[in-house]
């Protein structure tokens, strides 16, 4: 009886540890590695959804390519307030924030834009037509 007590212990205790490193190697807001300070990005919001829930739901997509630390995308998933995701939808956005590096299961590494501030574009007074 005393072993089983000892064994039942001991895999109890290994199973914490195990957990407490899992949980610790999450996708957690405001875990991660800065990339750089704070960025702003122009392009159009829209949904994203990805196996194994590895994302924020959320990606900003570039007209043009972009580079962050020599990696060039055409898009870069967002992290921040949902509420005022879904208000700017499929818009063209200017976001304000840092880029972070995030890991996964599936995805080892990834980079991922927290949002610090976020509105929708409007083009600069020279550009906008005169019935604006």
């Amino acid at each position: 009886m005393r072993r089983i007590l000892q064994v039942a212990a001991l895999m109890g205790l290994v199973m914490l540890c195990v957990c407490a490193r899992t949980g610790a190697q999450g996708s957690t807001k405001g875990s991660g590695t800065p990339v750089e300070g704070t960025v702003e990005a122009t392009g159009k919001l829209v949904k994203v959804m990805a196996v194994g829930a590895e994302t924020t739901g959320w990606a900003i997509q570039f007209e043009d390519e972009v580079s962050f630390r020599g990696k060039g995308t055409h898009s870069i998933e967002v992290e921040g307030d949902a509420k005022k995701f879904e208000k700017l939808e499929n818009k063209k956005v200017t976001a304000k924030g840092t880029v972070v590096h995030r890991s996964g299961v599936e995805t080892k590494d990834r980079m991922v834009f927290v949002v610090q501030k976020i509105k929708e574009w409007r083009a600069p007074q020279a550009d906008r037509p005169s019935s604006y």
